[in-house]
């Protein structure tokens, strides 16, 4: 019972954020309008208490909201998807939920590891993990301070040997096109453990899996859910949960061609997961001028996608950029050099004074590297040369 609580406070939680979020409002508006403290409404929007029917009313009513479609835009929002009524059907009172951290296949772990296929851990250092049971993936990043929450999925069918290792079928998964980082969870109220230090030392089990309860999952899955529905115009239907996931399997392993859906938007398949995949590389930082408002940053093609669809999905033929720099690079008002990756600017550009001014500080500058996946310089001369205008 006290499991359930939690997820309805989570769930209530996350709503009233969504709502007031869509209306552009901050905290310290909601509470100078209505007869509620900050931290009331803090805690019943972390999901730490529950919204009691007349304060609901009161903020509804401050919203402009009707109770109805409080329900049906806000609060089913996060089970807009063939996804989360899967994971809700097959959840049982014996389910147990788990962080598993991997850093995909690799030497060191003999490619047990494979993202979306397949998990391996020991026995012995942990055994509380069964077939049926839900997870979600995070990626260390070699400091306690940066790592990112990149997908979930269900154990599926395990086996054993006789040195106590177990080797888990991974089904039902789903890989996220908005990754979860520290930064998104600063104000997350975690139920399984107190968070005591501000960079996150010791927060997760040192063996790589960790046991947390039904709201921790449910709340983090909302959060994801909810970026990623936002991403697209259609639901997020089974259908391209699935196609997600393949396409992030075919990035990590090199496969980088793909097609366009034939649908009425033409829907680019991979995009998002090959996007979020570039922000993460360039560190969620503009490579010109260093802009990380995460919502304002674009994956941007070297080659464009219409061109070269064997290089579509292939993470050095992208760059993260601001909007601004963005669209004068995909209008070949600028570009960066084959040879040493310096910031070179169309004649034309002068042309437009208040333009100019924009881009003038920048000339000559080096394009700021990823931490993988470099702009390979046959895709940069591609631009220079094709696009650019000189």
């Amino acid at each position: 019972m006290a499991d359930d609580k939690q997820i309805i406070q989570a769930k209530f939680g996350a709503a009233l954020i969504r709502l007031r979020q869509a209306q552009h409002r901050s905290r310290q508006e909601v509470v100078n309008h209505n007869d509620i403290s900050l931290n009331a409404l803090a805690s019943i929007e972390n999901g730490q208490a529950l919204v009691k029917l007349d304060t609901l009313s009161m903020l509804l009513q401050y919203y402009n909201t009707s109770l109805e479609d409080f329900s049906t835009q806000y609060v089913d929002a996060a089970n807009n998807s063939d996804f989360a009524t899967l994971m809700q059907q097959s959840i049982t009172p014996d389910t147990r939920f788990f962080i598993l951290d991997t850093k995909g296949a690799t030497p060191a772990n003999n490619y047990s590891d494979q993202d979306f296929f397949q998990y391996h851990w020991n026995a012995r250092q942990f055994n509380k993990m069964r077939t049926g049971d839900w997870f979600i993936y995070r990626r260390p990043q070699g400091s306690a301070k940066f790592w990112y929450f990149f997908g979930a999925g269900q154990i599926g069918p395990i086996t054993h040997d006789t040195q106590g290792n177990q080797h888990a079928q991974i089904i039902n998964s789903i890989a996220f096109t908005y990754y979860l980082t520290p930064e998104d969870l600063a104000d997350f109220p975690w139920t399984f453990r107190q968070r005591t230090r501000q960079d996150w030392q010791h927060f997760f089990n040192q063996y790589g899996m960790t046991e947390i309860r039904p709201a921790d999952y449910h709340g983090l899955l909302t959060i994801a859910l909810d970026q990623m529905n936002g991403q697209s115009l259609p639901p997020l239907t089974r259908a391209m949960v699935k196609e997600d996931v393949a396409v992030y399997r075919d990035i990590h392993q090199g496969r980088f061609g793909v097609t366009e859906k034939i649908e009425p938007h033409k829907q680019r398949i991979g995009q998002s997961q090959l996007a979020e995949l570039v922000r993460l590389n360039y560190s969620y930082q503009c490579a010109v001028t260093g802009i990380h408002t995460r919502p304002l940053l674009i994956a941007s093609h070297i080659v464009p996608w219409a061109v070269s669809p064997q290089d579509r999905l292939d993470p050095s033929n992208v760059i993260c950029l601001s909007p601004l720099w963005d669209k004068v690079f995909d209008q070949g008002l600028i570009t960066f050099d084959a040879s040493d990756r310096t910031i070179r600017l169309a004649a034309q550009v002068q042309a437009d004074n208040q333009l100019y001014r924009e881009l003038a500080p920048f000339k000559g500058r080096k394009l700021h590297d990823p931490v993988h996946d470099k702009p390979k310089e046959e895709f940069l001369a591609y631009h220079n040369q094709k696009i650019f205008k000189g």
